[in-house]
């Protein structure tokens, strides 16, 4: 531990401190720590850390899961079969189209602020542009599958 010169009023202090004791301007260690934090992993911090859809979303997802596990149980007749399959194929249909959303368009994920304080925090264009055109034919040919599976087997 060295001691050092406050840049404001001359006062000896700590290289470890903060800030000067004597007038609290801020020392050399507090100023640098948020210039270390201005790259990709600080920008994304505060992103990861807000309640994106992302988050929403697997917590929604766990929920409607477990809901489906439980009512898996109560199934005592074809009819009560046929609906409890209808309600799982439309949550495996939402849950595919999300996540071809999480993978073909990622900035329409996120809050346009969370976007901009990234951006504003020096991360640039990091995730890449977004592909709607392949998400839609993702999700036409998963329409498409659906359709041709009730064609067949439906009853």
């Amino acid at each position: 531990m060295a001691m050092i010169k406050c840049e404001e009023c001359g006062h000896a202090i700590s290289d470890k401190a903060e800030h000067c004791i004597s007038c609290g301007y801020p020392s050399g260690s507090a100023i640098e720590e948020p210039a270390k934090q201005t790259g990709a992993s600080g920008a994304w911090s505060a992103v990861t850390r807000s309640r994106t859809p992302i988050n929403l979303f697997a917590i929604a997802m766990m929920c409607c899961a477990s809901i489906l596990g439980m009512s898996a149980t109560q199934i005592d007749s074809p009819e009560s079969l046929k609906a409890f399959t209808y309600t799982l194929h439309v949550f495996m249909a939402v849950t595919g189209m999300f996540f071809v959303t999480i993978l073909f368009c990622r900035k329409g994920v996120y809050h346009p602020d969370d976007l901009a304080k990234a951006k504003r925090d020096g991360l640039s264009d990091e995730m890449g542009p977004d592909q709607p055109v392949i998400a839609a034919v993702v999700i036409i040919i998963m329409l498409s599958a659906y359709a041709a599976f009730q064609a067949v087997y439906a009853s």
